[in-house]
């Protein structure tokens, strides 16, 4: 009898692992195509919807529309897209991005939901992804950093324009994330901001102009920016409470972290820090459209009015800088107590005056530990010697009692949405040597000493492609006679305790007479510095040193460099009356033989906001020969 054939025995634990095994893995198999199958559905579904053409994913993408009608993004770094032809295929982007949610064993904190959340997010609402069906992930980082920040409402915040930087005389925007806190100096500030630190004013205007520059998103500790604007660069800040719910300011802070170290090309003059502000707004409330109403050119004084207009602002609420806070304080006192005020706060010996009065005393005190803190912040003071410095003020002066209520309250000025706008078209004429003319004038930014100063910095002077074209009646020809590329103006008035610098930089072409008395198109290159002091009626009065180099045909050697002065006096006479009243001389002999002397007096008088009138004089003297000239031109801002 033939006995059965037998199979040596598996262990029992061998067997149930390869049967596990194969369970898995017919488990796995008609899941992993269900989730192919649930990828297509979605994919036809976002196609089929057209989802790529809403106007959230625009804005997560910072897409604007090209002249052709397709789209491009505001953003150029790559990696920003998950798609090569992101930047301008909306629809392939969103294809890209809905995919890399189902990359299955992915990194911590390299899913697209990690990378992308505010993307996530909205595409999880608007296609209805079922998140069970995703290969899990996590996200470690980003949840980490995201939980530090405790975001309940949003703050608009306008530092105003430091008069001493091109880069900031046209002020700033960053936004201010609030948590439950009253403090809002625990708060964070989302900002943009260029990476350039030239300190040359010319590279750093060609640069910021053509996109030389790259900007980023940053979120830091608020009180970071309230110490780099408010306290050591002197700038008044404006803060407008945005009405958005705790939802929408989630938003704003998870967009924030999509744009985290990614770059775009900064633009001075249109794709800056407001601009790109808008777009963080827009991720939380997608229908207020800010950014299709900016043109051309966008300031930050532009998109407040935008804002404004949107109706997404509160009230401001003004807010003086500690250089505002001190020259209030030493508006109260004599600069002999002014003097005072300073030695204690370098810890010198006092002069002992005749007369003690207990009330200038206390404003000498409180004068003294604002400037103590001022100089901390300036870093020169070290924390030991600062401390004792500081409490040694306190207690001398908390033997003083209160100070008066209100003496030391600034007043607040007009806000920066009240000014003019930035752009300005000119119309009118006048008489040059007898000779009548009209002139049209054309300047695409920004503002110039004798516009109104209603919502500006006072002294403050930046031009880009200032353009005056000039049709004169008797010869019946046109004559060019200014293009300035570049002309910026700064007058930082000095006093008793601090003491700026002022300076002047333009370049350019202009209509100027030249040795025999002829007016001839010369290239010009002109900078210069000095001192600046408010005048008695509270305007600004100044001095300067100044080079010049011109460069032309009718030039003796074709171009020539002369050293020269001039001085000034600028004064708001009304809310709608300005004057500027200066004059210069030059003295060219390197390459040419010219004396050059005169006089100017330019008044402006404000109509509304937009408009003005200017009514101008001047007469000047180059090697005895006479050149006067009158004119008067309506202004429009725009």
């Amino acid at each position: 009898m033939l006995s059965r054939p037998t199979c040596p025995a598996l262990p029992r634990l061998t067997v149930l692992a390869v049967s596990l095994l194969l369970l898995l893995f017919c488990l796995l198999q008609p899941a992993h195509a269900a989730d192919d199958a649930y990828l297509a559905s979605l994919l036809e579904k976002a196609h089929r919807e057209k989802v790529h053409e809403d106007r959230t994913w625009e804005v997560l993408l910072h897409y604007t529309r090209t002249l052709s009608g397709g789209y491009k993004s505001r953003i150029d770094d790559p990696g920003f897209f998950l798609s090569p032809q992101g930047r301008t295929d909306p629809e392939a982007e969103l294809a890209a991005t809905v995919k890399s949610f189902f990359v299955a064993g992915a990194k911590d904190g390299a899913h697209g939901a990690c990378r992308f959340p505010s993307r996530f997010q909205w595409l999880s609402e608007r296609l209805g992804i079922d998140q069970a069906r995703l290969p899990p992930f996590a996200c470690s980082e980003r949840d980490k950093n995201l939980a530090r920040i405790e975001a309940k409402s949003a703050v608009l915040v306008f530092p105003v324009g430091h008069i001493n930087s091109p880069a900031s005389m046209f002020g700033h925007t960053l936004i201010r994330i609030d948590g439950s806190s009253r403090s809002n100096l625990i708060s964070y500030a989302v900002n943009y901001a260029a990476s350039g630190t030239d300190a040359n004013g010319f590279l750093y205007a060609w640069k910021g102009l053509t996109g030389g520059y790259k900007g980023y998103f940053s979120i830091m500790p608020y009180y970071e920016k309230v110490k780099e604007y408010n306290d050591l660069e002197h700038r008044d800040m404006w803060e407008y409470r945005l009405k958005l719910s705790e939802d929408e300011v989630q938003r704003i802070i998870t967009h924030c972290w999509e744009l985290h170290q990614i770059s775009s090309s900064y633009y001075f003059l249109d794709e800056n820090c407001s601009y790109n502000l808008l777009f963080l707004i827009e991720a939380a409330r997608p229908q207020l459209r800010l950014t299709d109403q900016t043109g051309l050119l966008v300031l930050p004084t532009q998109t407040i009015r935008i804002a404004r207009a949107s109706g997404i602002l509160d009230e401001p609420i003004y807010r003086p800088s500690r250089g505002t806070r001190i020259r209030k304080m030493m508006s109260q006192l004599e600069e002999p107590r002014q003097l005072r005020a300073y030695l204690l706060a370098h810890d010198g010996a006092l002069p002992q005056p005749a007369a003690e009065s207990k009330l200038d005393t206390m404003k000498e005190i409180d004068l003294a530990v604002e400037l103590t803190q001022y100089r901390y912040d300036r870093k020169e003071l070290a924390k030991e010697p600062y401390s004792k410095l500081y409490l040694k003020l306190l207690r001398e002066r908390s033997t003083m009692g209160a100070a008066p209520e209100g003496i030391y309250e600034v007043a607040e000025p007009p806000g920066p949405e009240t000014g003019h706008d930035t752009a300005t078209a000119a119309a009118g004429g006048g008489v040059r040597r007898g000779e009548a003319f009209v002139q049209l004038g054309f300047r695409p930014v920004f503002h110039t000493l004798i516009d109104p100063d209603q919502g500006y910095l006072p002294g403050a002077q930046i031009k880009f492609l200032d353009t005056a074209l000039r049709y004169r009646a008797d010869s019946q020809r046109f004559q060019l006679k200014t293009l300035h590329l570049l002309d910026i103006f700064s007058l930082a008035p000095r006093d008793a305790l601090f003491k700026p610098l002022s300076w002047k930089v333009n370049t350019g072409l202009d209509t100027e007479p030249l040795r025999n008395g002829r007016d001839y198109l010369i290239y010009r290159l002109n900078s210069g510095g000095g001192f600046a002091y408010g005048s008695p009626a509270g305007g600004i009065c100044y001095l300067l040193g100044e080079i010049d180099a011109n460069a032309g045909g009718q030039i003796r050697a074709g171009a020539t460099i002369g050293p020269g002065v001039s001085l000034g006096d600028i004064e708001q006479l009304t809310s709608w009356w300005k004057l500027h009243l200066s004059a210069r001389a030059f003295w060219y002999r390197l390459g040419d033989d010219r004396f050059s002397a005169a006089v100017s007096l330019a008044q402006n008088f404000r109509l509304s906001r937009d408009n003005s009138l200017s009514a101008q004089y001047g007469n000047e003297f180059v090697n005895g020969h006479r050149v006067e000239e009158a004119g008067l031109f309506w202004n429009h801002y725009f």
